[in-house]
């Protein structure tokens, strides 16, 4: 059964619209863990949610407590396939998606990572791009969306492995909540080792550059972030662009989003 609770707080595009430069990193790892935990415990039922995007991430407490993945209208199980039907908000769509494949819950695990660039830069992705086949096409050609000033290197290496174009090489579920949960942890106690005392580091230091942070943007007219239809076709095999690849082939980076 699910229950959907009054949401006193809003959605994550509007608090971020209206309260960016208030919400700390420690704040946005919270947020991320527990939604990371929403998204191993739909996965581990075997079923997916196909629309996860800022507008439908609710919040009943305090913006980064208690975060709820709703819209589950076109939930449905890992194995199910409904006639190739694209829909959703076109900048949190997997490449793979776009390009005529099923979904799966790697699929899910892209919009996470295009949600976790959009927590770091406060802005809707590709907010300056018309929603179409244009940018379809350039996200299977590996365009991502940008991140925030001073986002630390190790949440972006986090973010990129999200948006992997090869959906077989993308964290599952239960990965990205184990490391946010390190995370976390790492941030709030003071009793730790030197790797997660780095983490806490780099976090705070993000910290500082947060209310340098502009969220004001021009939104192109038919940059579009309610959930539509989409048929596309001839779109090509889905690559990563140089800059994300070196990010993906950086192991110790990769070792330091593990670090226990």
């Amino acid at each position: 059964m699910i229950i959907e609770k009054y949401a006193g707080q809003g959605n994550l595009r509007n608090i971020l619209s209206n309260n960016f430069n208030k919400i700390l990193w420690k704040d946005k790892i919270e947020l991320l863990c527990y939604l990371a935990l929403n998204l191993k415990n739909l996965h581990e039922l075997e079923y997916y949610h196909k629309n996860i995007h800022s507008g439908n991430i609710l919040f009943y407490d305090h913006y980064y407590k208690k975060s709820y993945i709703l819209d589950f209208g076109l939930t449905g199980p890992v194995k199910e396939q409904k006639d190739n039907v694209i829909y959703g908000v076109l900048p949190y769509i997997a490449p793979e998606v776009l390009n005529g494949e099923p979904y799966t819950s790697s699929s899910d695990i892209y919009s996470f990572g295009v949600i976790m660039a959009e927590l770091s830069s406060g802005k809707p992705p590709f907010h300056d791009r018309k929603h179409n086949a244009n940018l379809s096409l350039e996200i299977c050609n590996g365009l991502r969306p940008e991140f925030g000033k001073e986002t630390p290197e190790i949440y972006k290496k986090l973010a990129y492995r999200c948006m992997n174009a090869n959906s077989n090489q993308r964290p599952i579920a239960t990965q990205l909540y184990e490391i946010l949960e390190i995370w976390k942890d790492s941030i709030n106690c003071k009793n730790f080792g030197y790797k997660r005392k780095e983490i806490k580091a780099i976090f705070e230091e993000a910290d500082k550059g947060i209310p340098d942070i502009s969220t004001s943007h021009k939104k192109d007219p038919d940059a579009v972030y309610t959930s539509r239809t989409f048929k596309f076709s001839n779109l090509p095999k889905p690559v990563n662009l140089s800059v994300i690849a070196s990010y993906l082939n950086d192991e110790e980076n990769y070792q330091n989003c593990h670090v226990s």
